[in-house]
């Protein structure tokens, strides 16, 4: 959850901690900074871009 949080929003911290605070465990908290790390790599070099900017460049097209 905390990788494709990384990989569509490019907020891994973000990720990370929302992740560990729902499940109230640090166990798996080096895993999660792996993947969250490599999914942000693989969206980069993909050059595809956060959600966020594609919304907004919709909603600026579309003019309202």
């Amino acid at each position: 959850m905390a990788a494709f949080f990384a990989a569509v929003v490019r907020a891994p911290l973000t990720g990370i901690v929302l992740v560990t605070e729902m499940t109230d465990s640090q166990a798996f908290l080096l895993p999660m900074v792996i993947a969250s790390a490599m999914a942000m790599l693989v969206a980069t070099r993909l050059a595809d871009p956060p959600i966020y900017d594609s919304l907004r460049e919709r909603l600026l097209r579309s003019g309202r």
